[in-house]
C-alpha cells in the first residue's frame, strides 16, 4: 500500500513527523510516499533548505520516498498546486493521501459540495467583483451563502485540504483520504514559543537556533546550522533589471492581473523586504505577489501551466527512496526521470517543465555552474 503526503518541509518540524507517526499507526506496513516541493514553496519564496537536505531529512523520520513537485507548480496558487499534486499522486497509483486539517473532516467535505455546486455562481461573483482577490471573492460568497460558515473554514490548512478532495472528485481519482487533525492550530505563529510544530516559527527564529535546539528534529536543526540558504535579497536586483531595463512585460505571467507592473514599479528598493512593505496592498496577499515575481523572473506563463494541467503526467522527478521501497511500483504508472538521458525523450512541454528547476536552482547557486540533473543525484538510504 502506498500513501502519499503533499507536503514542503519549509523546513519539517514535530508537526509533520506527527503525521508520519500517524499514517504508522494507521498502516504499520504501508510506503508513505512524499510529493515535496523543492527549491520554492508555495508562498513564493526560496526553502529555507535545498531540496537535497529537505529529502535526507524525510528518509530519516520515516518517509519511504520523495517525489518532486515541479517548481513551477510549487509557485502556483493553492488551486493548481492541489490539483497537480493530487494528479501526481493519482499517476503513481496511491492508494491514500494524507494531510493536516484544522477541522473536522465532515465538514470541509459538506463544504466542498457547496463549493462544486455553486461553481457558476461563484464564478459570476468573481467577475462582479473585481476589486476582491480570487481568495476573498471566496469567502465573501460563502459569508453570504453558506449556512455552516466558519472563518475556521479558510485556515491554509483545509484550504488545501479542500483543494486536495476537490481535485481527487474532478479527476476521479481511486484514491482515498486519510486526514490527520493538527495538534497545533497556531503553526502560523512566529512566536518561539510555538517553534516545535511551526514552520513559520523556525523561519523567524532562524538566529535563535541554539536556544530551541531539543525542540526541532535533530537532522532539521544540523542542516539548518551549517546550510540554510539566504536567497531572496538577490531578488531584487534581478526583478529591477527585468522591469527597468529589459521591460519583460508582465501580462502572459501566471498569476499576473492588470496594473501590477505598476504597483510593482513604484515599490521597487534594493532590500526585498522593503519592496514588500512598499507594496502592501489589501487586494493582493503577500504570498500571491511573491508567487508573481519569481513566475515573472522565471518566465512562467499563464498558457504554458493551463496546457500542462490539461494533460497526463508524463514524468515526475525523483528526490530520493529507502533501500526497502520497491521503485517498480511508481516506474510502473508513471516514468522516472532522473537522468538527462531520459530528460531528452520527453516530450517539449515537460522538457520545458523541468527545465524551470533547473533555472531555480541556478538562481539559488548563481556562483557557480549549476545543472540540475547532474548535480543533484537521487538519494538511497
Amino acid at each position: 500500500m502506498n500513501i502519499a503526503i503533499v507536503c514542503e518541509y519549509n523546513p519539517f518540524h514535530f508537526g509533520h513527523l506527527h503525521q508520519i507517526n500517524e499514517i504508522k499507526k494507521v498502516f504499520p506496513k504501508a510506503n508513505i510516499i512524499a510529493i515535496m516541493s523543492g527549491n520554492v514553496v508555495q508562498r513564493g519564496e526560496f526553502s529555507v533548505l535545498d531540496k537535497l537536505y529537505k529529502t535526507k531529512i524525510a528518509l530519516e523520520y520515516g518517509i519511504d520516498c520523495v517525489i518532486e513537485i515541479p517548481s513551477v507548480f510549487s509557485l502556483q496558487s493553492a488551486q493548481n498546486f492541489g490539483y497537480y499534486a493530487i494528479k501526481i499522486i493519482d499517476a503513481i497509483g496511491c492508494d491514500y493521501v494524507s494531510f493536516g486539517i484544522e477541522s473536522e473532516i465532515e465538514d470541509l467535505i459538506s463544504f466542498k459540495n457547496f463549493l462544486l455546486e455553486n461553481n457558476d455562481n461563484i464564478e459570476q461573483f468573481i467577475c462582479d467583483n473585481k476589486n476582491l482577490s480570487y481568495n476573498k471573492s471566496i469567502i465573501e460568497f460563502s459569508k453570504q451563502n453558506y449556512m455552516d460558515y466558519s472563518d475556521e473554514i479558510f485556515k491554509s490548512n483545509n484550504i488545501l485540504a479542500l483543494e486536495y478532495i476537490k481535485s481527487l472528485d474532478e479527476i476521479n481519482s481511486n484514491c482515498k483520504i486519510l486526514p490527520i487533525k493538527r495538534i497545533n492550530s497556531d503553526y502560523n505563529s512566529n512566536s518561539i514559543e510555538n517553534i516545535s510544530y511551526s514552520a513559520s516559527s523556525i523561519r523567524s527564529n532562524i538566529e535563535l537556533l541554539d536556544q530551541c535546539e531539543s525542540k526541532i528534529p535533530t537532522l532539521t536543526y544540523k542542516f539548518l546550522k551549517n546550510s540554510y540558504i539566504e536567497v531572496n535579497n538577490k531578488l531584487s536586483d534581478i526583478l529591477s533589471y527585468k522591469l527597468l531595463i529589459e521591460k519583460y512585460k508582465l501580462d502572459n505571467i501566471t498569476g499576473y492581473e492588470k496594473g501590477l507592473e505598476n504597483l510593482l514599479t513604484k515599490g521597487l528598493d534594493k532590500n526585498y523586504q522593503v519592496f514588500f512593505e512598499n507594496i502592501k496592498n489589501r487586494k493582493y496577499s503577500q504570498n500571491r505577489l511573491k508567487r508573481l515575481i519569481l513566475n515573472y523572473i522565471l518566465g512562467v506563463d499563464k498558457k504554458f501551466v493551463d496546457d500542462i494541467l490539461k494533460k497526463d503526467i508524463e514524468a515526475i522527478r525523483l528526490l530520493g527512496f529507502n533501500k526497502n521501497f520497491d521503485l517498480s511500483m511508481i516506474n510502473k504508472n508513471c516514468k522516472i526521470c532522473s537522468l538527462t538521458r531520459d530528460f531528452s525523450k520527453l516530450s517539449e512541454d515537460y522538457q520545458k517543465l523541468f527545465e524551470f528547476d533547473i533555472k531555480v536552482s541556478r538562481l539559488i547557486y548563481s556562483t557557480r555552474k549549476v545543472n540540475d540533473f547532474y548535480d543533484f543525484p537521487v538519494i538511497k538510504k
